[in-house]
C-alpha cells in the first residue's frame, strides 16, 4: 500500500498476474449542465476510501454534489459553478492526497485474528514463512509430518446437544420441577399410586419433547453438507488431486472458477481471478484477487486482494495460491468460534412458565401452612394434616401445565415442519410469536445471491426508440463474447456475470449452441485493468468483432450506432447518461458493441454501439411481500449486511424498510467508532447496517437484546454465524445457507422461502395466545380445588377430598382441555395486533382478578353440593363423590368460557367451534364419571355410588359455574367482528 493505492508490478503478457493499475485520475466526460465524469484507478474496489473522497469532493466550493462508486472507480461530480477542467482534477487530486482520506478506520481487522497479517506480505515473504518451494510445492514426507503435527483441515464442529443431554433438558423447567416434588411427597406419605400417576404425567412430557425435538435435529442434519472438496495441489513438482482434508499450510494450491477454497491461502499467481466471498463478507459481487497488490495490515476482511479465504467460491479466473492456514485456524474457523461463544437468551414463554410456577409453588407452600396452622389448632395428628397438606398441595400443582404447554409446542413445531421450517427446540416456537425485531442478512436472504440481467437497452437512452436489428444482435454478442455455457438447466461455467448474460440471451430465444457453430471464435482478447472489456473474434457471417465491458471504455472504441449513425457528442452523453440512469440502481452494467475490422493489440476499431445489459441481484420472490407482512404486524424489520451502502439502500428502498419514511443507514465506520452503550438505541432507530463484519453483527443484534427486545436474525452466510446463535431466534437458510449457519441457527428454513415465516410467527403468536387461555383456564381451576379443600379442612375434619381424587380431577379436567384450548386455530388478527412487550406477564394482572373471581363461582357451586352432601350423608365417600362430580364436571363446562382472553370478544355461536376442545371434554366428561361405573377407580379415589337426588345435585352444581360466569361477562348472540389495524413500527 503505497498512499492507499493499490501497488502492482510490471507482468509480461499471458503470465498469471494482473498488470499495474495506472494511478492518474482522467476527466472521462462533461456535459454542459454541469455534470463531470472522471476516472480514479486509486479509488477502485476502495470503498471506505471512496466514501472518505465522497464527503470531501461533496463539500468543495463550486460542487453541488458528489458520487464516488468504489465498484468502478468512477467519480460523478455536479457542479454549482464555473469550475474549469483543471480545477476539478486538482480538487480531486487533492482530495485524495488528504489524510483523512488516506486513512482507513482500523476496528476491524485484528478483532478476532491472530498470527501474521498473510495479506500485509509479499508473495515471496509468505512462500519463505511456510518453507515451501514456489516451483515445486511441498515433499510428500514434509506433507504427512505437517499433517501429523496440525491436524486434518477441517473446521472444528460445533458443540452438539447429546442424546442424553436432550432428555435432560426435558425435566429442568419448575413446573416439572414441582410435580416430581409433589411424587416424592406422596411416597413419603404411602401414596404410591398418587405418585405414579404423577410421574406418569412427568414421562409423558418428556417423551414429547425429547421425540419432537429429536426428529427436528435429524431434519436439519440432513440439510448439512457431508460431500468433501477435492483440491489440485502441487506437491514434489506434480500436480495431483487431494482430498480437502489432508491440505496443509504450505501447499501450493491451483485454482478455477467453480471451486470452493478449502483453506485460507496467500495468492501467489493469478490470471482474472475473481472471488465470491459473499459467505464470509455479505459483498454481492465477486472480488478481484490481485497476487502482487500491497496492502494495509488493518485491512478489513472484504478488501485483502492478495488473499483467498476458506469456504469462499472461485467466481472467475484462475490462480495458484500457498496455503497459509487450515481448519481451526482459518478465518472462518475464528468466526465459527465466535458463534461458540456466543449465547442464546432462554425463550420468553420458557421464562414466563417458570416465573408462574414460582407462585403456584408460594401458593402450594401457603395453603399447606395455612392447613397445617388449623390442623394443629384442631388438635390433629400429624400423620393426618400431612396426609391432608400433601391433598392441597396436589390441588395447587397443575399436574396438565407441562404436557399442555410441551404438547402445543411440539404440535406447533410439526406444523411448522410441513410448511418447510424446522425448529431445534419446542420452546422457539413461541418464541417466533415474541419477536419484535427482525434482522435481515441482505445477499443470499432477501437476494437470490446471483446476478441477473433486469434491463436490456438496444439503443442510446431508454427514452430513445430501439435501433432497429439491434436488440437481435445485442443477444448474439451475448452469447458469442462469452466463456459460459449452455446446459440442460442454462448457463454454466465461467462468472455470475458471464452466466446472466448468457442466461438472457437463452430467455431471448437464442439457439446458443447453433450460433456459435454457424460463428466459431478464432480469438480472445481478454479484460485488462486498462483495457476494460473483452474483445473476442469470430469466423462465419456477420460482424467479425464483439466487444463486452465498462460502458465508457466501450463507447470510446465506438464510431456509430448499430444502424450507421455517427455517434456525435450528444448521442454519447445519452448513452453515459442512461449508464448512470442504470448504474444508480445500483446495477451491475455491461455495453457491447460490434464491428468488422481486427483489434490492434486486443483494442478493436471502428466499432458500432449496440446496447447496454443491467444485471442485479435479485430480491427473492415473495421478499417484498414477506417485508410488507412483517410491518403489518408490528415487527421493525432491520437489514445488516456486508455489502456496500449504496447497494443495500437500493434494496432497502425496493423493500420499503422505512415505509415510506426516510431510510436510516450505519455504516461499518460508525458501528466501529461508537460507544457500545449506545449502539442499541441507535440500532433502534436503524433501517439499514452496511459492509459490517461478523463481530459487528454479533454486537447489532446484542445491543437490541440488551435494550429489552426480543430479535430474529436470518442469515445464510459463515459471517452470520455469531448474530444467529446469539438472537433469540436465528433463522438460517436451508437449501442456500452455509454448513455453520444451519449449525448454529434455531430456526432453518428448508427451501429458503422466506413467506414461510410468515405463517411460522402466526403459528408462534398462536401458541402464546393458547397456552396463555390454558394456563388461565389451569390455574382457575386449581385455585377452585384450593378454595374447596381450605373450606372443607377448616369446617370439620374428614372432609377435604383425598390426594387421589383431586389427582384425578386434574389429569381429566386439565390436560385433555387445556390441549383443547391450546389447539385452537390462530385469531384472525393475529398478524395484524403488534407483538407482546417482553416484560408482559403471561398472566396480567386484570385476567388474574377474573380468573379468581372465577375460581371462586366454581368453588362456590361445588361447595353447595358439598355441604348438601353432609346434610345427607355425613363425612365420607357419598360427600366426597358429590363434590367430585360438581368440582370436575364444572371445571370442564368452565374450559367452554376460556376460548378467548378478552372476554369482550367471546361470542355464544363460538362456545363450541373449536372442535379440538369439544372433543376433549366429551373424552374427560367421560372420563370424569367412569368412577361411578367402575368399583376399582371408586375405592382407589375413596367415593361411593350416588342416588338420582344427589346426582341431580351434583350435575346442578357442575352447570352453575359456565352460566354464571357467561351472564357475568355478558356473552351475546351477536357475530364476531374483527378489526384490522395497521402497526406503526418506523
Amino acid at each position: 500500500m503505497v498512499n492507499g493505492k493499490l501497488r502492482l508490478p510490471t507482468t509480461p503478457p499471458g503470465s498469471l498476474a494482473v498488470p499495474r493499475t495506472p494511478p492518474s485520475v482522467s476527466l472521462a466526460h462533461r456535459t454542459a449542465g454541469g455534470r463531470v465524469r472522471l476516472r480514479c484507478p486509486a479509488l477502485r474496489n476502495r470503498p471506505e476510501r471512496a466514501q472518505a473522497a465522497e464527503r470531501h469532493l461533496g463539500a468543495v466550493p463550486g460542487v453541488r454534489t458528489a458520487e464516488v462508486r468504489a465498484t468502478t472507480g468512477s467519480v460523478i461530480l455536479q457542479l454549482a459553478g464555473p469550475l474549469s477542467d483543471a480545477e476539478v482534477l486538482a480538487a480531486v487530486q487533492a482530495t485524495l492526497a488528504a489524510p483523512s482520506c488516506r486513512t482507513r478506520p482500523r476496528a476491524t481487522r485484528r478483532a478476532a485474528e491472530t498470527g501474521p497479517a498473510w495479506h500485509g506480505l509479499s508473495a515471496e515473504e509468505a512462500l519463505t514463512r511456510v518453507a515451501t518451494d514456489a516451483t515445486t510445492g511441498l515433499s510428500d514426507e514434509e506433507a504427512r509430518a505437517r499433517l501429523a503435527r496440525l491436524g486434518a483441515n477441517r473446521l472444528p464442529g460445533g458443540a452438539q446437544r447429546s442424546q442424553a443431554a436432550m432428555l435432560a433438558e426435558q425435566f429442568q423447567s419448575l413446573p416439572v420441577a414441582m410435580l416430581l416434588g409433589s411424587a416424592a411427597v406422596s411416597v413419603a406419605t404411602g401414596g404410591a399410586a398418587d405418585a405414579a400417576a404423577t410421574i406418569a404425567v412427568v414421562l409423558i412430557n418428556a417423551a414429547l419433547g425429547y421425540v419432537t425435538e429429536g426428529q427436528a435435529e435429524a431434519s436439519i442434519s440432513k440439510l448439512m453438507d457431508s460431500s468433501e472438496e477435492a483440491v489440485t495441489v502441487l506437491r514434489d513438482g506434480t500436480a495431483r488431486t487431494l482430498p480437502a482434508r489432508e491440505l496443509v499450510p504450505g501447499d501450493l494450491v491451483e485454482m478455477h472458477a467453480g471451486r470452493v477454497i478449502a483453506a485460507d491461502a496467500r495468492l501467489v499467481a493469478a490470471r482474472r481471478l475473481r472471488v465470491d466471498e459473499s459467505a464470509l463478507t455479505g459483498e454481492t459481487l465477486p472480488v478481484t484477487k490481485l497476487p502482487d497488490a500491497q496492502v494495509d495490515e488493518e485491512a478489513p476482511l472484504g478488501e485483502r486482494p492478495t488473499m483467498l479465504h476458506s469456504g469462499t467460491l472461485v467466481a472467475e479466473g484462475e490462480g495458484r495460491a500457498v496455503v497459509v492456514a487450515t481448519g481451526p485456524r482459518t478465518v472462518a474457523a475464528r468466526i465459527a468460534e465466535i458463534s461458540e461463544r456466543a449465547t442464546r437468551p432462554r425463550a420468553p414463554v420458557e421464562t414466563e412458565l417458570d416465573r408462574m410456577g414460582g407462585v403456584l409453588a408460594k401458593l402450594a407452600f401457603g395453603a399447606c401452612g395455612v392447613f397445617l396452622g388449623i390442623g394443629w389448632l384442631r388438635g390433629m395428628s400429624l400423620a393426618e394434616m400431612l396426609k391432608d397438606s400433601l391433598a392441597l398441595a396436589v390441588a395447587a400443582v397443575p399436574e396438565g401445565l407441562p404436557v399442555v404447554a410441551t404438547t402445543t409446542m411440539s404440535l406447533g413445531l410439526r406444523r411448522m415442519e410441513r410448511r418447510g421450517v424446522l425448529v431445534r427446540r419446542v420452546d422457539t416456537v413461541e418464541s417466533l410469536g415474541a419477536l419484535q425485531i427482525l434482522c435481515l442478512d441482505k445477499t443470499g436472504t432477501l437476494t437470490r445471491n446471483r446476478l441477473e440481467v433486469v434491463e436490456v437497452l438496444a439503443g442510446p437512452h431508454p427514452d430513445d426508440p430501439e435501433i432497429e436489428g439491434a436488440r437481435e444482435m445485442l443477444m448474439q454478442a451475448a452469447a458469442l463474447n462469452s466463456e459460459a455455457e449452455a446446459g440442460q438447466d442454462g448457463a454454466e461455467g465461467s462468472s455470475a456475470t458471464e452466466r446472466a448474460l448468457l442466461e438472457r440471451a437463452l430467455t431471448a430465444g437464442v439457439d446458443v449452441a447453433a450460433l456459435r457453430a454457424a460463428r466459431p471464435l478464432e480469438a480472445l482478447h481478454e479484460r485488462r485493468p486498462e483495457r476494460p472489456y473483452m474483445v473476442t473474434q469470430h469466423g462465419g457471417a456477420g460482424p467479425a468483432v464483439f466487444v463486452k465491458g465498462a460502458p465508457e471504455a466501450v463507447l470510446a472504441q465506438c464510431a456509430a450506432l448499430w444502424d450507421g449513425t455517427p455517434l456525435d457528442d450528444a448521442l454519447r452523453s445519452r448513452i453515459l447518461a442512461a449508464n448512470d440512469l442504470l448504474a444508480a440502481r445500483p446495477a451491475r452494467v455491461l455495453a457491447f458493441a460490434a464491428g468488422d475490422a481486427p483489434p490492434e493489440d486486443g483494442v478493436p476499431r471502428a466499432m458500432r454501439w449496440l446496447g447496454i445489459m443491467a444485471m442485479v441481484d435479485p430480491l427473492r420472490p415473495g421478499a417484498r411481500d414477506f417485508i410488507a407482512a412483517m410491518h403489518r404486524a408490528g415487527l421493525r424489520t432491520i437489514m445488516i449486511t456486508g455489502d456496500q451502502a449504496a447497494t443495500a439502500a437500493a434494496i432497502a428502498r425496493e423493500l420499503d424498510l422505512a415505509q415510506g419514511g426516510p431510510l436510516r443507514i450505519i455504516d461499518s465506520p460508525e458501528v466501529a467508532a461508537m460507544d457500545p452503550a449506545l449502539l442499541g438505541g441507535v440500532a433502534a432507530q436503524a433501517h439499514v447496517f452496511s459492509r459490517v463484519s461478523a463481530a459487528q453483527k454479533l454486537a447489532i443484534v446484542q445491543a437490541l437484546q440488551q435494550s429489552g427486545a426480543v430479535v430474529g436474525m436470518t442469515g445464510d452466510g459463515v459471517n452470520d454465524g455469531p448474530a444467529l446463535k446469539a438472537a433469540n431466534v436465528g433463522i438460517a437458510m436451508g437449501a442456500s445457507g452455509t454448513d455453520l449457519a444451519r449449525d448454529v441457527a434455531n430456526v432453518v428454513i428448508r427451501d429458503d422461502e422466506l413467506e414461510t415465516l410468515v405463517d411460522a410467527i402466526a403459528q408462534g403468536r398462536a401458541v402464546y395466545r393458547n397456552i396463555r387461555r390454558a394456563l388461565e383456564f389451569l390455574i382457575a381451576t386449581n385455585l377452585s380445588e384450593i378454595l374447596v379443600g381450605m373450606v372443607e379442612a377448616a369446617h370439620g375434619p374428614g372432609e377435604i377430598e383425598s390426594p387421589m381424587e383431586l389427582l384425578w380431577i386434574n389429569l381429566v379436567s386439565d390436560v385433555l382441555p387445556g390441549l383443547g384450548l391450546a389447539l385452537a386455530d390462530p385469531d384472525p388478527d393475529a398478524m395484524t395486533r403488534p407483538p407482546r412487550a417482553p416484560d408482559e406477564p403471561v398472566i396480567p394482572p386484570e385476567h388474574f382478578r377474573r380468573m379468581t373471581l372465577d375460581a371462586g363461582t366454581i368453588a362456590a357451586a361445588s361447595l353447595v353440593s358439598h355441604f348438601v352432601g353432609l346434610a345427607r350423608f355425613g363425612p365420607g365417600p357419598q360427600t366426597r363423590a358429590m363434590t367430585f362430580l360438581s368440582l370436575s364436571l364444572g371445571q370442564l363446562a368452565y374450559a367452554l368460557t376460556c376460548q378467548r382472553s378478552d372476554p369482550a370478544k367471546l361470542r355464544l355461536e363460538r362456545l363450541f367451534a373449536n372442535r379440538n376442545l369439544d372433543g376433549a371434554l366429551v373424552i374427560s366428561g367421560g372420563l370424569a364419571v367412569l368412577p361411578f361405573f367402575v368399583p376399582g377407580l371408586r375405592r382407589l379415589l375413596r367415593i361411593a355410588p350416588l342416588d338420582a337426588g344427589a346426582m341431580t345435585v351434583g350435575l346442578l352444581g357442575a352447570a352453575a359455574p359456565a352460566g354464571a360466569v357467561l351472564a357475568r361477562r355478558g356473552v351475546t348472540f351477536l357475530p364476531e367482528t374483527v378489526e384490522v389495524k395497521p402497526c406503526a413500527t418506523s
